[in-house]
């Protein structure tokens, strides 16, 4: 039986799908089992996987109707035969001894999760996460503080491996975007420990027009939902972490407003108003949070007398940020 189930949504990325495929089979560690959920390809990405497990014994392809990711991660975690589970997506790609030293970690501290560090990937240039490198045994409640503030890792499922126990009664939110941070926070408050090794081993790949860079939609507000579930379990189960949870959770709302300025005539929206009254009214909040960075403390200020001069800097930091995608060498950043 393979000790570790490493789950792989696929949907039309037949561009990427070999590299992943080849970094997840080129693995150090071997006691594994690659299950590759198809979830309704129309390109060539089914063909590409039935042409992987004919070659590779320990891949099992399951081909389904479009379900979206969380449905075909549930695919996997239902089928899967192992100990543990990984889950990695289609486009991205990982360092060959990941599961290696995820596994080794987990196991030599009886830790139920184990994180690793990531790379963000723009253009082909790669840059480190979180540039402290920092090795950590947390138990549930350090660990949700840690992945609230989100500085050293936070709640995407792809560079982590978990203890399958902890989804007996736990699935994946399906028809939800940001369905991870719906479940990472319960996942790590179930668990007995979970050990964090900072050093990148995961490369997350950004894409232009991918759903971290486009407009505005009434899906966005899902995170907004997530971090809302998230402070009621906290507030019931761990309420000396409340700063965190209002923390995330006033995040949550800024994320979905930059979202929207940069988005065409955002500003006739009802719900921009909405939310801008949110943040509005917790200024006092956001100030006294420890979390929120100056930028964004400043930015809150800027916001509660000028929407205009807020959505301007919304704007330059956005083009600041989509010159990643436009830089032509390979970089490292430590």
């Amino acid at each position: 039986m393979p000790e570790i189930s490493i789950i792989v949504p696929v949907y039309n990325v037949e561009k990427y799908l070999k590299k992943c495929i080849d970094s997840i089979i080129s693995q150090t560690y071997k006691n594994i089992e690659i299950i590759l959920i198809d979830d309704g390809s129309t390109d060539k990405s089914g063909e590409i996987c039935d042409e992987y497990a004919s070659n590779d014994n320990r891949i099992r392809v399951v081909h389904k109707e479009n379900g979206g990711l969380s449905s075909a991660r549930n695919a996997g975690i239902d089928m899967a035969q192992g100990k543990y589970l990984g889950f990695v997506d289609s486009d991205d790609y990982i360092e060959k001894d990941m599961y290696g030293t995820l596994y080794k970690n987990l196991v030599d501290n009886d830790a139920d999760i184990s994180v690793c560090g990531i790379f963000n990937c723009y253009n082909g240039n790669q840059y480190i996460e979180c540039s402290e490198r920092t090795f950590m045994v947390l138990d549930p409640k350090a660990a949700l503080s840690e992945v609230l503030i989100g500085k050293r890792f936070s709640v995407p499922a792809c560079n982590k491996i978990y203890n399958k126990n902890l989804f007996n009664d736990m699935r994946y939110p399906v028809g939800k975007l940001s369905e991870d941070a719906f479940i990472t926070p319960t996942l790590i408050s179930n668990s007995k420990r979970v050990v964090v090794d900072t050093t990148p081993k995961y490369y997350y790949v950004h894409r232009k027009g991918s759903i971290t860079s486009s407009y505005f939609k009434m899906k966005d507000f899902d995170v907004v939902e997530a971090y809302n579930i998230n402070l009621e379990m906290i507030r019931s189960r761990f309420p000396d972490l409340e700063n965190q949870a209002m923390f995330r959770h006033l995040w949550s709302y800024m994320y979905v407003l930059d979202k929207m300025i940069l988005t065409p005539n955002f500003e006739n929206s009802n719900e921009y108003n909405i939310v801008v009254n949110k943040i509005r009214s917790n200024t006092l909040n956001i100030l006294k949070i420890p979390f929120f960075t100056k930028k964004r403390k400043v930015a809150t200020l800027i916001l509660l007398f000028s929407k205009s001069l807020y959505a301007k800097l919304c704007v330059r930091h956005h083009d600041i940020n989509m010159k990643l995608f436009d830089e032509s060498d390979n970089v490292n950043v430590d």
